[in-house]
């Protein structure tokens, strides 16, 4: 009965998505800017058309599909054509030699494939051991698809308390400048350590977390379908695509509709997709136009938070691990965006680190895109860890600009950028320590928060929140001591401090206390003692601290800064 129901809202929606008394070969994907008088007018353009981001005053750069420009004329909006063809400019592009571009890693002069990404990823970790880690995510893509990612530190091996920068590209599936300039990094990195002074001290300092592609689905789609583009649109042969981009310029996951996937070809025939940037937890489902609730527009952002495996992914990474910076890498706008949108209790922080981002970049440092978005990833870092977080929109010249444009002309200046980045996560003013020592030595410790992740009020679920755990471990050095680097206890919206539940296990023996520490603070917790002693001036019990005369909790130990 199901499949069934399932089938028949299907045959619906693709019946629904038919152009309706189309005849002929349909107008090609064209760019346009459109000029707009009012602040409904920009909110109906950016709700109902597929936008770049590359905004300027008083007029929007959207992306006409089949039937849009017949409804922008009809509804009497005045526009100017960028680019008539966007296929046949992309396929052009493909129809004579390139220059080859020096890079990091291998030199280039054409986008990389997604079995690139993973050969080369898979390289760095083998010839380079004790420096470049390649790990798998827990969660394989809808269509089947392992995601990887590299952990890149001096002696990456030994599990420390060292900092982490996180940095991740591909959310969007057409956004290719963007995973570019990520796996750049990750040889930039490796070529520099040994060489380059302050790589090598950063490196021993923080570690470094590199997801090139995680929406391996739509990349895989939208990078593989570049050859047959103008026959997609002539045809429209993809009727769940008619409303989210075909082909090479599709954006969002590979979700199906049916949940059919074609096991050979990993393909899923009837995709509609979510956008993995509004499924996030922090202020998801919202009404107001930072996402939407339509499976077809770009901007869907799935049944519930965290409901896609891509999104899953980069939560699990982040909340099991000292993240203290993130850089997420989209396309094209040539801003830095950072968490809060200016409204961030620690604005201030963000705004002078983005600053020096952009001043290398030559972009705009700006609170946001320019209209509201939620469910986005640094929001969310933010918001749930106290992680300083960043969206880079990349360049300007469209999705997939000539590759000596798209990524050429500032892959220098990119690597600078996350350098600063890289800098600030394992700057400790910017984050947490938590240092002490186990006595007898060598221990193993567990570092936990459970909490409540707002979401956006009259959302789907029904529910105000989204109860989220972040569990860090960490083992300490034979003589039972340890330095453990992490984002602030208190979350930055949060009007009451919050702590820590810090576990310490020995042997059989277990106990565990409290622990607030601020940003920029260094708590000392001294000799640590299990099995009922007194840890400075309070005793340590399992399952929280007590008082020394069995009283009440004392408030959470501090040390000084």
């Amino acid at each position: 009965m199901r499949k069934l129901t399932i089938a028949l809202f299907a045959a619906a929606l693709v019946a629904a998505l038919a152009p309706v008394g189309q005849t002929g070969t349909p107008a090609p994907l064209a760019l346009v800017r459109v000029h707009y008088h009012s602040v409904d007018e920009a909110a109906f353009l950016l709700s109902n058309f597929d936008e770049t981001h590359n905004h300027g005053a008083d007029e929007i750069e959207l992306l006409l599909w089949p039937g849009d420009r017949a409804e922008l004329d009809s509804l009497g909006f005045e526009y100017e054509v960028v680019t008539p063809d966007i296929f046949a400019r992309d396929l052009s592009l493909l129809g004579g030699p390139q220059p080859v571009i020096e890079l990091p890693g291998p030199d280039r002069s054409d986008y990389r494939r997604l079995a690139d990404y993973n050969t080369e990823m898979a390289d760095l970790a083998e010839k380079n051991p004790g420096l470049v880690e390649l790990f798998e995510m827990k969660r394989p893509s809808l269509e089947g698809r392992t995601v990887y990612g590299l952990e890149i530190a001096a002696k990456v091996k030994d599990k420390d308390g060292r900092p982490i920068f996180y940095m991740d590209a591909l959310h969007h599936a057409r956004e290719w400048p963007a995973s570019e300039y990520t796996m750049n990094y990750a040889h930039y990195l490796v070529e520099g350590f040994g060489k380059n002074a302050k790589i090598t001290s950063l490196l021993k300092k923080a570690r470094v977390i590199i997801v090139p592609i995680v929406n391996v689905d739509g990349f895989n789609y939208s990078r593989e379908s570049v050859q047959s583009l103008n026959q997609t649109v002539g045809d429209l042969t993809s009727n769940t695509a008619l409303g989210n981009g075909f082909e090479g310029y599709w954006r969002k996951n590979r979700r199906s509709l049916t949940g059919v996937t074609v096991p050979g070809a990993q393909v899923n025939p009837d995709a509609y997709g979510v956008d993995p940037n509004r499924n996030y937890a922090y202020l998801w489902g919202d009404s107001n136009g930072g996402s939407s609730s339509t499976q077809v527009d770009q901007t869907y952002r799935g049944e519930a938070p965290f409901s896609e495996p891509e999104v899953a992914n980069v939560r699990d990474i982040v909340l099991s691990r000292p993240v203290t910076g993130i850089i997420t890498n989209h396309t094209y706008q040539n801003t830095v965006l950072r968490a809060g949108g200016g409204d961030a209790p620690e604005d201030g922080i963000l705004v002078s680190i983005g600053q020096k981002m952009a001043d290398l970049l030559g972009y705009r440092n700006v609170p946001s895109v320019g209209y509201p978005t939620t469910g986005t990833t640094d929001d969310w870092a933010y918001a749930a860890m106290a992680a300083l977080g960043f969206t880079i929109e990349h360049g300007d010249a469209g999705f997939h600009p000539a590759y000596a444009v798209g990524v050429g002309e500032r892959n220098d200046q990119a690597m600078e950028a996350f350098t600063v980045m890289l800098d600030a996560s394992a700057d400790p003013k910017y984050h947490s320590v938590i240092t002490g020592k186990v006595a007898g030595g060598k221990a193993k410790l567990i570092l936990t928060k459970t909490f409540k992740t707002k979401l956006s009020p009259g959302n789907p679920t029904g529910e105000d929140s989204i109860k989220e755990e972040q569990v860090m471990k960490l083992t300490t050095e034979k003589d039972g001591s340890f330095e453990w680097h992490v984002s602030p206890s208190s979350r930055p919206y949060e009007k009451k401090a919050e702590d820590y539940r810090l576990l310490v296990k020995q042997g059989n023996k277990v106990d565990s206390l409290r622990v607030r520490v601020d940003r920029g603070e260094r708590v000392n917790l001294g000799r640590i003692k299990l099995g009922g002693a007194i840890l400075v001036g309070i005793d340590v019990a399992e399952g929280g601290v007590i008082g020394e005369d069995g009283g009440p909790p004392p408030p959470p130990f501090r040390g000084a800064r």
